[in-house]
């Protein structure tokens, strides 16, 4: 299939992660994927240092202006156990990272679906509502922004954001965007029954469940879900 006939998929990595490291461990899958779609990897803006989330290493790295990125900690916003919200209401750094996609979205888009892993996979479910209805909260996407919704979303180990007051709109009706989950029911860092929470927020989400932990599963079973998912689109 010629680059032009592929789907287009925007890919949002987990806390403590940035796009080479989420590049290389969904390698098996891309590789899966390669006739169908292209997988486009970009690295949230901000570093994330703090100890209880971070090695040595990842701090030495962040300090570290020549350092490659695959060894800095970045995140969509700081953990919010240690960084209380802002006076709006939002996770700190959470605006500026939409602000970031949405340049993402218009220079590199458009894009078909987006694939989240943890806290890119809660990130990607609200991106895909916010996309979906601009008039939830129009200070992030406003009924003018130039890109379509999303096609489909791709969900790994995610969850919603309970506890920013600033996006308590989402989640409150179905979610329209076609939706496949990929729950681990060994995940101790995401309990399964967050992953399915955010599920069943979407319309007739399809749901995938494996016997791995906190990860994107790529044996043969899932990725073949993937695959088959996404084809469904082209």
């Amino acid at each position: 299939m010629s680059g032009a006939n592929k789907l287009k998929i925007l890919c949002l990595h987990g806390m403590i992660q940035n796009s080479t490291v989420f590049r290389k461990k969904t390698a098996v899958l891309r590789k899966k994927l390669e006739k169908v779609a292209d997988l486009v990897y970009v690295t949230a803006p901000h570093l994330v240092l703090d100890l209880e989330y971070t090695t040595e290493i990842h701090r030495i790295a962040a300090a570290e202006p020549l350092a490659h990125e695959e060894l800095k900690p970045f995140g969509w916003w700081q953990p919010v156990s240690n960084h209380p919200s802002t006076p709006d209401g939002y996770y700190q750094g959470f605006k500026e990272s939409i602000e970031y996609l949405k340049g993402v979205l218009i220079e590199q888009g458009p894009f078909d679906g987006v694939l989240g892993f943890s806290q890119g996979a809660c990130l990607a479910a609200m991106l895909s509502e916010l996309l979906e209805n601009r008039l939830l909260v129009p200070d992030l996407i406003p009924q003018d922004f130039a890109h379509p919704a999303f096609r489909f979303a791709i969900i790994a180990a995610g969850f919603k954001p309970m506890s920013q007051e600033a996006t308590s709109s989402l989640f409150q009706t179905k979610i329209q965007t076609p939706s496949l989950h990929l729950i681990g029911e060994a995940d101790t860092v995401i309990p399964p029954e967050r992953m399915m929470d955010l599920a069943d927020a979407f319309v007739n989400p399809a749901v995938f469940k494996h016997a791995g932990g906190h990860l994107v599963p790529t044996n043969a079973a899932s990725k073949n879900e993937v695959f088959a998912f996404i084809s469904k689109f082209q």
